[in-house]
């Protein structure tokens, strides 16, 4: 009797491991995670650590907003609709850090994109409250960080 449940074990041990091999033949993996090229959070765009990049602000809000890069920009005033272009011929060190505000006290909110492999997009709208971003920053691994 213990002979023949173990013979069943291990004919079921064989099956189960038929089974799950032919599985894996026919299913369809998941595809591998690709970069983020649009409507991107904080941290799903990475640079080359050191690259140079070239930054295009888009201002969707409702509101103007002023941004800086200091010590290398100071502050510029984008209205609804407008935008900037900034170029970062030196790369990404040091890092690069952006800070916005709103003119009028009102919360923004920070849209990024990887239009092409050098250049990051980011499009600022209108928050309905708070937390409002307030920075961008390039870190030291490449990676983009909004705050």
């Amino acid at each position: 009797m213990i002979r023949l449940v173990r013979i069943m074990a291990i004919n079921l041990l064989g099956l189960s491991a038929w089974v799950g091999v032919a599985t894996l033949g026919t299913a369809h993996l998941p595809a591998l995670a690709q970069p983020c090229v649009a409507g991107c959070q904080s941290g799903q765009i990475q640079f080359t650590p050191g690259s140079r990049i070239t930054v295009q602000v888009v201002n969707h809000s409702y509101v103007p907003i002023s941004l800086e890069q200091p010590p290398m920009i100071g502050p510029r005033t984008l209205r609804h609709g407008e935008d900037i272009e900034l170029g970062f011929g030196w790369g990404t060190s040091p890092n690069i850090s952006l800070l916005f505000w709103a003119l009028q006290d009102r919360a923004i909110r920070f849209r990024l994109g990887r239009p092409e492999p050098q250049t990051l997009s980011v499009e600022i709208y209108s928050a309905p409250s708070e937390p409002s971003h307030r920075s961008i920053f390039v870190e030291n691994d490449g990676r983009v960080t909004i705050q």
